[in-house]
């Protein structure tokens, strides 16, 4: 019989990693900033831009305050504003539609495919349609979510906004560190958008994100934007609008020595979501990941029709876990003057499904509590139907 650990099971994990960096590495670091006095944008953010960019070989990263921000520069990075038309996820955190609605734009919400969870290129096709023949707005952008850390399909994607003129944003918040067919997160779409927020697959200590691009015009605007639409040449001359979205320098220190052990927590988490994969039972729809793609794995998210009773057996069993999204952007209240479309899918995805502990630091005891549980609860419900 599998027994409880004694120690509590995580859903995330944000501290163990400075164990296995060792603390002083840390405290190194921020002793270092306060002795050179640059807070903001320091060095430490300057080489956390260069590690970062040679990591998703691209060109250029810029680091900011947020992931928030990050989509926010990369659509002024591209002068969306008022009267374009950005096709969006609805399945996904409000920041997706948030940020083209905080320029002016109109977020257009487009269903997900019921066994990826992430955008349905057939009807991003049939919305970019539709829009099209009202003739109201101009076609400007599509966000494509990586939602839970798992790559959308973007070879349909970039190849269906192409065809209509759009530019398409990577929204990798979840998902850095993922690959798709060879590449990785950063350099798959026009331009990326990543949260380091603590949660993520790579998390600083506080807010923080990042916009990849591999053109020069287009960082120079975001490098320009996060600060206030600073001109290069003269500090004192803003010659675009802006916002405050830098990353400060004891964030980009904390990047730094995250990365060191990036990739092996990366392993990690294949390693639990192995596990899951192949030891969870059937009664249990796993979310598909992509052939020649490697998700991040910032969640692990199954489906189940009995969620909600799932959720509540779990967590009495001492099992976290979470509904990452109760409800799809498009039906919250800020958002309901464009709730003007059908999304079956998203709307049913949002009533089943569950997250799970899914850090890289779950052990075999954690692992087989979990599948135990979870199995059990399986078994109960698959009795009874039979």
């Amino acid at each position: 019989m599998t027994t409880k650990p004694n120690k509590p099971i995580m859903l995330f994990d944000c501290k163990t990693s400075q164990n296995v960096i060792g603390k002083e590495k840390f405290l190194n670091a921020f002793e270092n900033i306060l002795n050179h006095g640059a807070y903001c944008q320091g060095p430490e953010t300057k080489e956390s831009d260069e590690k970062l960019a040679q990591y998703s070989n691209v060109k250029y990263c810029s680091t900011c305050g947020s992931g928030t921000d990050a989509l926010t520069l990369a659509l002024m990075a591209w002068g969306v504003k008022s009267g374009d038309a950005v096709f969006v996820s609805s399945f996904t955190f409000v920041a997706s539609a948030e940020a083209p609605v905080l320029l002016g734009a109109t977020p257009i919400f487009v269903d997900s495919k019921p066994d990826t969870f992430n955008m349905d290129p057939a009807d991003l096709r049939r919305a970019i349609e539709e829009v099209k023949k009202e003739g109201k707005l101009n076609l400007k952008a599509v966000i494509a979510v990586d939602i839970f850390g798992s790559p959308c399909e973007y070879d349909e994607i970039i190849s269906i906004a192409r065809e209509y003129g759009m530019k398409v944003l990577s929204d990798s918040c979840q998902s850095y560190g993922s690959i798709y067919k060879g590449k990785r997160a950063g350099s798959i779409a026009d331009m990326t958008a990543t949260s380091f927020y603590p949660t993520k697959p790579l998390g600083c200590y506080g807010d923080g994100g990042a916009v990849f691009s591999n053109t020069n015009e287009e960082n120079e605007i975001v490098k320009s934007c996060r600060v206030h639409g600073m001109s290069p040449e003269d500090h004192y001359d803003n010659v675009r609008l802006g916002m405050t979205g830098r990353m400060n320098s004891f964030q980009g220190a904390v990047l730094l020595q995250k990365l060191t052990v990036f990739d092996n927590e990366l392993q990690n988490r294949y390693r639990v979501a192995s596990r899951y994969d192949n030891e969870l039972s059937s009664y249990y729809s796993k979310q598909r990941i992509l052939d020649n793609c490697k998700s991040a794995y910032a969640l692990y998210t199954i489906a189940c029709n009995d969620r909600d009773e799932l959720m509540t057996y779990l967590k009495e069993n001492g099992i976290p876990c979470g509904a990452y999204y109760p409800r799809p952007v498009n039906t919250q209240t800020a958002y309901k003057d464009w709730n003007n479309r059908s999304l079956p899918v998203c709307e049913k995805l949002s009533k089943t499904v569950l997250s799970i502990p899914m850090t890289p630091y779950l052990d075999d005891e954690d692992l087989d509590y979990v599948i135990t549980k979870m199995n059990e609860f399986a078994a109960k419900k698959m009795n009874k139907a039979a």
